[in-house]
């Protein structure tokens, strides 16, 4: 009785076409749920937080003082990167005594070339005057007609000149010097010891006929 009556209040399904749904692997079932979450979370735009996905959160960026390629990760050749580095080193020092010695050489031979320049121009200046009329290469000459050693005037006009010229200079000293000693002893006689004041001789005056000036 209760089968009936069950059978009545739920009757059985009607038998249809069953379908069946080929397994399919995971690349080709697509994003799952958790997939999707976390790729709309890293697309959303608005100024929300971005995300990080925790696989690269010990990840360092390349622009990074941490960061570090494969190639240096797994590089256990200490004592070689410490050479390449002393080796650097030791090349850039070498590479900046080798510019200083060039620009040291480089002043060198700019200043010899300089020094030469102006040798040969002094010697194109000699070798014009050499060449030139006695007038205008005095060889030797003193600028004044005297002579040092033996302390006498030149035997010619320009001699005889200079020295009539210093004879006048001595007597305008001697002049000047007896117009001094009158002026400051007008009473005639020292004041101290009472005695008279002796006279101050003067030179004679030079007359250019005495001299072998020319005409």
């Amino acid at each position: 009785l209760s089968r009936a009556m069950a059978s009545r209040r739920y009757p059985n399904p009607e038998i249809t076409e069953v379908r069946n749904v080929k397994p399919q692997a995971r690349g080709e079932r697509g994003l799952t749920k958790d997939e999707l979450e976390k790729q709309r979370l890293r697309n959303r735009v608005g100024g929300f937080q971005r995300y990080v996905d925790p696989a690269e959160v010990l990840t360092q960026p390349p622009d990074s003082l941490a960061y570090a390629d494969d190639a240096d990760r797994f590089n256990r050749d200490t004592t070689g990167m410490e050479k390449m580095k002393r080796d650097a080193e030791y090349a850039r020092k070498e590479m900046s005594y080798y510019n200083l010695r060039a620009e040291r050489a480089e002043r060198e031979e700019s200043r010899w070339r300089q020094a030469e320049k102006e040798h040969a121009q002094d010697e194109a200046h000699y070798d014009h005057q050499r060449t030139e009329d006695d007038s205008a290469w005095r060889r030797n000459k003193t600028s004044v007609p005297y002579n040092l050693l033996s302390m006498q005037y030149s035997e010619d006009v320009e001699g005889e000149k200079l020295r009539y010229d210093d004879d006048l200079v001595r007597y305008r000293a001697s002049m000047r010097t007896a117009n001094l000693h009158a002026k400051q002893n007008t009473s005639g006689y020292n004041p101290i010891t009472g005695e008279p004041h002796s006279r101050v001789e003067t030179l004679d005056r030079p007359q250019k006929e005495h001299y072998h000036l020319g005409a």
